[in-house]
């Protein structure tokens, strides 16, 4: 009897923990499958702080490759006539998620705080992302409330005593030096602006100047000056979907050009293959522009002038596409100077930055400039000291620039732990 009812209990404690396991099983099981089956995210924005969003958004696998993804956003920013700056947030799906997209957009205000415009992202990527967790397990565990004061809003249209317009001051200044050199600079600018569907004006001009000393020896310093300014109007008018139609005022004076003044005036046309309100993600822009510069020199030129007049046209080629796969971004275009047929100034800037293989980032850019309308040069030439410190422009048939960068990540293909220990952004390593 004794010993029954020793394996009686032994059997019952036996169960008992067996159910145990069992329950701590599957409620583990539970917590794995949800965060198994929860969205895989890939956030495709180079000037973001990756760690914020996934910081506050931890109930998503993000990947840190969107082949790796089922849920793809790309994040573009434009500035607007006020000043602000609108992020459209652009959602795609595959695999599970297929045939699913959407567009959220934040407009950030002008000089907002830099964790009011994170907090604005977040915000608008917490509301794209709902519809496809309600098609994962975490919608189980989704609460919600929309918050109303009850009141009904204002039927009245919004009048604005600007009527649109802004307005824009700024200025920099900088040094550095050491024992042997210094280098000082200010520069300032203003602008108006006012931007409608049907119109947009914007007026401003700038000021800039810039001071350097080199101590050589006991006996020679050589020191250098910079300064240019100028002002510019713009007025445009909408025509349709595809059309603008404005023009173009300017003024410039430069030291390092010779240019004691340099004033244009062009109306130009412009046609953009695609509707205007697709500009966030692809533009094909074809601009031509006509009209007449003066121009009046510090020194006298290498063509023994000190003033001209030019009657000159140009025509600007445009091409900008953002695709999940990377984005292409190319300008071309010249001027062309009728009353001095032989001479010109073109120039080609492409740039592609592409995600060929998982894992794998691309990016190329190039520029070139062939130069044949530099009518501003010095015939007094220029000194060693002016050529070492760009205080004057030399004769050049041409300017070029070009890079390349490729990353290639491996790996564990999930990025959402967040350990900010000891990160290397110091320089005392």
């Amino acid at each position: 009897m004794y010993k029954l009812l020793i394996v009686l209990f032994l059997v019952l404690f036996t169960q008992k923990i067996v159910a145990q396991a069992d329950t701590t099983s599957l409620a583990e099981c539970k917590d794995s499958c949800i965060r198994k089956e929860a969205p895989i995210l890939f956030f495709d924005c180079s000037i973001c702080d990756q760690q914020f969003y996934r910081q506050n958004i931890n109930y998503v696998n993000f990947v840190r490759d969107r082949r790796l993804a089922d849920v793809y956003i790309l994040l573009t920013a434009n500035q607007t006539g006020g000043g602000s700056t609108t992020y459209n947030l652009y959602f795609q799906g595959s695999k599970r998620f297929a045939s699913m997209m959407d567009t959220f957009t934040y407009n950030a205000p002008a000089n907002a705080a830099s964790l009011d415009v994170k907090q604005g992202i977040l915000d608008a990527m917490k509301k794209g992302l709902l519809p496809y967790i309600l098609k994962t397990p975490l919608a189980d565990e989704l609460t919600y409330e929309v918050k109303t004061n009850g009141k009904n809003a204002n039927p009245e249209k919004i009048k604005d005593k600007w009527n649109f317009w802004t307005f824009n001051l700024n200025t920099n200044g900088y040094g550095n030096g050491n024992s042997y050199s210094s280098d000082m600079g200010i520069s300032a600018n203003i602008n108006a602006n006012r931007t409608t569907e049907k119109s947009k004006t914007e007026t401003g001009g700038w000021y800039f100047r810039n001071r350097q000393r080199f101590k050589v020896d006991d006996t020679t310093t050589i020191t250098g000056k910079q300064s240019n300014a100028g002002a510019y109007h713009l007025m445009v008018y909408s025509v349709g979907k595809h059309f603008g139609i404005g023009h173009f005022s300017t003024y410039f004076t430069s030291l390092q050009q010779n240019l004691k003044n340099s004033t244009s005036y062009y109306p130009g046309i412009e046609y953009n293959v695609f509707p205007y309100d697709q500009a966030t993600r692809r533009q094909l822009r074809f601009i031509y522009r006509i009209g007449g510069r003066y121009q009046d020199y510090y020194e006298r030129t290498i063509y023994n002038n000190t003033h001209q007049w030019f009657a000159l046209h140009a025509f600007v080629v445009q091409y900008s596409q953002i695709e999940k796969w990377g984005s292409v971004d190319v300008s071309a275009g010249g001027f062309h100077y009728l009353n001095f047929p032989s001479n010109y100034n073109a120039s080609i800037y492409p740039s592609v930055n592409f995600n060929p293989a998982k894992g794998l980032r691309i990016g190329l850019w190039a520029g070139l400039t062939m130069v044949n309308d530099q009518f501003f040069l010095s015939a007094a030439g220029a000194t060693p000291e002016e050529i070492l410190l760009n205080q004057k422009q030399l004769q050049t048939d041409y300017n070029y620039n070009f890079g390349f960068n490729i990353n290639y990540t491996f790996g564990s293909i999930y990025n959402n732990i967040i350990n900010v220990r000891f990160n290397l952004n110091d320089s005392y390593w």
